[in-house]
């Protein structure tokens, strides 16, 4: 959005008032193409604080609020009945081949693998990818011999007991439901949602991800709602840190306030660049637009022309300002795109 402009009259001479975010200083000008002379003594003349008209690219930015936090991990549920007598500390390590919590005393180990468990796994039962993703967890931990297959026979029956009798459990070559649970890389504990002592069943904890991530709550329809976006994110006391858009939820309803946005979440450059922070307000700044090639001032050059429209005061060779119509573009922090009677190179007066 453009600032607003005003002109600011007097009885010979036209004013121009700067514009731009925070701007109280005013400088006055003649109207366009017109010189100021320079005073009868030279040696008095003071030299016009002033800035450089480039040419580059310039990059539009929206900012948002947003917050820092760390990836969600898998929820450990309890489907084995018997008492829960084992659990985990708030902020304890875990991975595949860990030990999520006891029933009965009896362990209840994290296998690596996307499909939950939703049978036992015994000789006889019907060919399956649960299977194979027990058996990929047997050979990684030097228990399969074979390749994995979709099938339970007596290789992957003996693998089983190995690996029961090497963690203490009774050997019977199969796995009752609820005796292990599939999981997903590596997490730590968050939040208990169950104690020592509680039946089995039901969510035990929470997790959470090493990897961190920065959700912020979009407009419906906004365009910088695109997986790919490019943003850069203001992490309090650790600078800035690029970062792309890496997903785009559905859209969600407040039952407070009504108000329906659309959460997307960014994925960091540098996740290392966070530092010891987990939990933080941020503030996220989505790449709006780009023009290439394009001439940009600063916005404080920019004065409101008393006929409509902009000037800068381009400085003259011999001392004097010439006020030069210009058409302002994309603004971009700044900077702001221009184009009119002046070249990069050409230095133009700001105020001091």
């Amino acid at each position: 959005m453009r600032p607003s402009r005003r002109a600011v009259a007097w009885s010979s001479v036209a004013g121009v008032a700067v514009v731009g975010a925070a701007v109280t200083a005013v400088f006055l000008v003649g109207p366009p193409g017109a010189s100021r002379a320079a005073d009868a003594d030279e040696s008095t003349t003071t030299r016009p604080a002033t800035a450089v008209v480039e040419q580059g690219t310039l990059t539009g930015t929206t900012t948002r609020a947003g917050r820092l936090s760390r990836l969600d991990g898998p929820t450990i549920t309890g489907s084995a009945p018997g008492t829960i007598t084992s659990l985990p500390k708030v902020g304890d390590a875990l991975s595949a081949r860990s030990e999520l919590f006891r029933v009965d005393d009896e362990p209840v180990t994290a296998f690596e693998g996307a499909l939950p468990q939703w049978r036992a796994f015994e000789q006889g039962m019907a060919k399956g990818p649960d299977v194979r993703q027990l058996e990929d967890n047997l050979k990684a931990w030097g228990y399969f011999p074979g390749t994995p297959d979709d099938t339970f026979d007596r290789r992957t029956a003996n693998a089983v007991s190995a690996w029961q009798k090497d963690t203490g459990q009774e050997r019977t070559g199969s796995i009752a439901r609820g005796a292990l649970q599939f999981v997903t890389g590596s997490f730590t504990v968050s939040t208990l949602t169950a104690a020592v002592g509680d039946a089995s069943g039901g969510d035990l904890y929470d997790t959470a991800r090493d990897d961190k991530v920065v959700s912020v709550d979009l407009p419906v329809g906004s365009p910088l709602a695109a997986v790919d976006g490019v943003v850069s994110v203001a992490l309090p006391g650790h600078g800035t840190v690029p970062g792309r858009v890496s997903d785009v939820g559905a859209a969600v309803a407040d039952e407070t306030t009504g108000k329906t946005t659309v959460p997307v979440t960014v994925s960091l450059d540098d996740p290392a660049a966070t530092g010891d922070l987990t939990d933080a307000s941020v503030q996220v700044d989505f790449v709006s637009e780009v023009k290439e090639d394009v001439l940009h001032v600063p916005v404080l050059a920019l004065g409101a022309a008393v006929d409509d429209g902009f000037v800068v005061e381009v400085l003259q060779p011999d001392g004097t300002t010439t006020a030069v119509p210009v058409e302002a573009g994309l603004f971009a922090g700044d900077r702001v795109e221009v184009t009119g009677d002046v070249q990069a190179g050409d230095e133009v007066v700001v105020p001091a």
